[in-house]
């Protein structure tokens, strides 16, 4: 009977242990194990980090920015206010769980974990308790590429910048990030049977050293094979100066983004797909296939608009994209303005590498009746457009011209040129729509001859920059234009070959092509040398509208030493439109400081 009565207090004493780990707070010696210690002594990759909220859990030990990768980021779902407590325990363990790997993702290999709780006011209230210890340190490390594509530049580049050095503390996302990018180059290369033939993170968690060892085996670079292009729009030839790659030449992924992208510049086609057959690969040939749908063959563009340089304006654009199967593109465009109406036809012929390099005929009707000069003038000719590598693009052209000219009073005068013209131009920007930073260089030079075809020599050079530079948060904008002519006929010059200040893209303050040489009769003619400066702020109000502040100088004239400078000052707004920048200025002549002018344009500040 004592033995009975023995073993009944012996499970009453245990049974009131248990109900005193709900009012006195203590669980872990029924939950989970008191103490856990974090120890390893190797392992192979990363092991993931999770989340977790601490809705109603309360975790101490750790702060900052420790607490929110080890705590925040882990996906275990809380135990409701009710839940028993082998939902409690199965929470802890799955706790303790991510957080190991968590600790060790982050080099702590010694960590301590404490847990409890309690039920208060018939909710469970958690506790979790944590001691980090000693993070371990990357006392070695291999990082190696070998086989056929050791010395690619792409691998030797990854390899330059190694994901630690010795006494970095072991993060295992650095190591994973570092053999993803070798697998992604590997891939982008067309080293398709990379493998890797060692890749391990070794622990001594008694002396807190890792050692690092990621060694890649490249083996075979893959070639392009047979490339197919699936399209009926264009013939053969006129196709193939689209076609960048090349059969047996080695396989780059940076090569089908390039060939994609060309395709869509052509402007012929509505639907690119350029895919590469890996399963049908046969003695390390990757085929290609291009398959293309044509746009429609006619495209039309209306446009109303309005500027303070140029008036009302209404045009009308016919866009025929290809005519039969050269790849020529035919366009005819019809603008009237109130000071500038024109017609202009186009033929467009693709040369070798047409993104590059394409030869444009064209035929020019303008009027120009803005101030005191009216002129009406025919241009036909040819302008052959070369893009460079560097960035450069050059127009040369020549040009049959016809111009009738005619001053206020003045008996009319004409001109009849044969005009060579060459230019330069370069844009550097981080964004050629909103740049923060970038620049603009442009230089043209025009030259007519009388003993080729003209009836006056004529040598024209304009250079023309513009630069804008990040201020605080707002942006500084500067420009400078210089020109200068020497001709044997002025008065029978074209009025688009004389120089005039003035205007939106000028001095701002004064009438567009408002400053220039007058004659006798104080007749506006414009001059044979421009200077033309401009210095402008703009400060951000919210992300769509800035506020602007300018000086602008400049002027044209015959005489470099006779030059007269008119300054116009003022301020502005700005507007992010969706279709470029729309700028709205008031500028404030310096001779006539009463009488502001309005300024309205859209368009890139470069």
């Amino acid at each position: 009977m004592l033995k009975e009565l023995s073993l009944v207090l012996c499970a009453f004493l245990l049974f009131s242990s248990v109900l005193a780990g709900d009012a006195n707070d203590d669980m872990d010696s029924y939950v989970v194990e008191q103490t856990t210690n974090i120890k390893n002594e190797s392992t192979k990759d990363d092991e993931s980090e999770s989340t977790l909220s601490l809705a109603s859990i309360d975790v101490s030990g750790i702060d900052g920015e420790l607490k929110k990768k080890i705590v925040l980021h882990m996906p275990v779902t809380i135990p409701e206010c009710t839940a028993d407590r082998a939902e409690v325990k199965q929470f802890f363990t799955a706790v303790k769980k991510n957080i190991r790997k968590a600790m060790r993702a982050l080099g702590y290999y010694d960590a301590q974990l404490t847990s409890g709780g309690s039920v208060v006011d018939n909710c469970w209230k958690l506790r979790l308790k944590i001691k980090p210890g000693t993070q371990t340190k990357v006392t070695s490390i291999l990082t190696q590429v070998i086989g056929e594509g050791k010395n690619e530049k792409l691998f030797t580049d990854i390899l330059k910048k190694p994901p630690y050095s010795k006494g970095d503390v072991l993060n295992h996302q650095k190591y994973t990030d570092f053999k993803a990018q070798l697998s992604e180059a590997a891939q982008t290369l067309g080293y398709y049977d990379a493998t890797f033939e060692q890749h391990s993170i070794k622990v001594d968690p008694l002396a807190y050293r890792a050692s690092i060892v990621l060694i890649l085996n490249t083996g075979k670079r893959y070639r392009y094979g047979d490339i197919t292009v699936d399209q009926k729009l264009l013939s053969e030839k006129a196709m193939a100066k689209y076609i960048l790659l090349k059969k047996g030449n080695f396989f780059n992924a940076e090569d089908l983004i390039n060939q994609q992208q060309l395709l869509q510049r052509s402007g012929y086609f509505s639907l690119i797909k350029v895919d590469v057959l890996n399963e049908e690969a046969k003695d390390y040939q990757l085929p290609v296939v291009i398959t293309l749908t044509p746009k429609k063959r006619n495209a039309y563009k209306f446009k109303v608009g309005y500027g303070s340089d140029t008036g009302a304006r209404i045009a009308a654009e016919m866009n025929r994209r290809y005519l039969g199967k050269s790849g020529k593109q035919f366009k005819i465009k019809a603008q009237y303005a109130e000071k500038l109406p024109e017609f202009s036809i186009q033929l467009l012929n693709p040369r070798n590498n047409p993104d590059d390099n394409s030869l444009i005929y064209h035929i020019d009707l303008k009027k120009d009746s803005n101030n005191d000069i009216d002129s009406h003038s025919l241009s036909i000719g040819a302008t052959l457009v070369r893009k460079f590598e560097n960035g450069w693009v050059r127009r040369a052209s020549l040009n049959a011209i016809k111009d009738r000219i005619s001053v206020d009073g003045e008996n009319e005068t004409d001109a009849q040129l044969l005009m060579f013209s060459v230019g330069l131009e370069k844009i550097m920007a981080d964004s050629l729509l909103y740049p923060k930073n970038g620049w603009r260089l442009k230089l043209s030079l025009d030259s007519a001859f009388k003993t080729v075809l003209s009836n006056q020599d004529v040598i024209r050079l304009e250079a023309q920059a513009k630069g804008i530079k990040k201020l605080g948060s707002g942006r500084v904008l500067s420009r400078i234009n210089l020109g200068t002519s020497r001709v044997s006929d002025f008065n029978r010059l074209p009025k688009n070959l004389r120089f005039f200040a003035g205007g939106n893209t000028s001095v701002r303050g004064y009438a567009f092509e408002g400053l220039g040489e007058r004659n006798k009769n104080n007749k506006l003619i414009g001059g044979k040398h421009l200077l033309d400066l401009s210095l402008e702020y703009q400060h951000p109000i919210n992300d769509s509208w800035s506020a602007a502040v300018f000086v602008d100088a400049g002027n044209a004239f015959n005489n470099w030493n006779s030059a007269d400078l008119k300054i116009g000052t003022g301020l502005g707004v700005r507007w992010r439109s969706p279709v470029g920048p729309v700028r709205i200025d008031v500028g404030f002549p310096k001779d006539n400081f009463s009488d502001p002018r309005l300024h309205l344009s859209v368009g890139s500040d470069l």
